[in-house]
């Protein structure tokens, strides 16, 4: 095969290959005329051929099962949904007939026990309900003592630091530091000796 045969061979193999995994290794012809793969992929052309199809397979079922996942679960939310509709429309029209019989006064003992069933579970939330407004007003003044209290020793905790620091502020006055140790300047090299006394000690 000459070599503008096998360059062309293998571009129209790189198109095939882009064209069915995106992304794929493409084939490159040297100037010795023998074709390498970019990348680290060893073995002929019909190997990587092959290794990539089967990758392309690979990718086609997880994508399917991917799929298959979502439409499943999408379809038990449908489901779900519906179910809850049903149940709650079901149990309006139940309602509605209940209190039609109510109204006429023929209910049987299973419709009775059930409407006293309803109305308990509806006084115990409706209960829970007056609970938690009768709670409230003494939660509120639960949660202005807490608040109080927190804002007093906040306000209790920075006066004392404001103390702390304006009792170190007085400490350290520019002036207060050259009274405590006379001779020394702030760097604590000695005063009144200058570089030529110095020199003459060291000989």
């Amino acid at each position: 095969m000459s070599a503008n045969g096998q360059l062309q061979a293998t571009v129209a193999v790189n198109e095939l290959l882009g064209a069915l995994l995106p992304g794929a290794k493409k084939i490159v012809v040297s100037d010795a005329g023998e074709s390498q793969v970019r990348g680290n992929h060893k073995g002929s052309k019909a190997k990587m051929i092959d290794r990539n199809l089967k990758r392309m397979v690979e990718l086609r079922e997880r994508d399917e099962v991917s799929l298959k996942k979502r439409q499943k679960r999408l379809k038990i939310r449908a489901i779900k949904a519906n179910r809850a509709s049903r149940e709650k429309t079901e149990q309006a029209a139940k309602l509605k007939v209940l209190e039609e019989h109510r109204k006429c006064g023929n209910l049987s003992a299973k419709e009775r026990k059930y409407l006293n069933k309803l109305a308990e579970r509806n006084a115990k939330k409706v209960g829970a309900w007056e609970l938690e407004e009768e709670d409230r007003e003494e939660l509120r003044e639960l949660q202005q003592r807490i608040i109080s209290q927190i804002s007093i020793d906040r306000s209790k905790r920075g006066q004392t630091r404001r103390k702390k620091i304006k009792a170190f502020r007085e400490e350290i006055k520019p002036g207060a530091a050259d009274r405590r140790y006379p001779g020394l300047t702030p760097g604590l090299a000695p005063v009144g000796l200058s570089d030529e006394e110095e020199s003459s000690d060291e000989d």
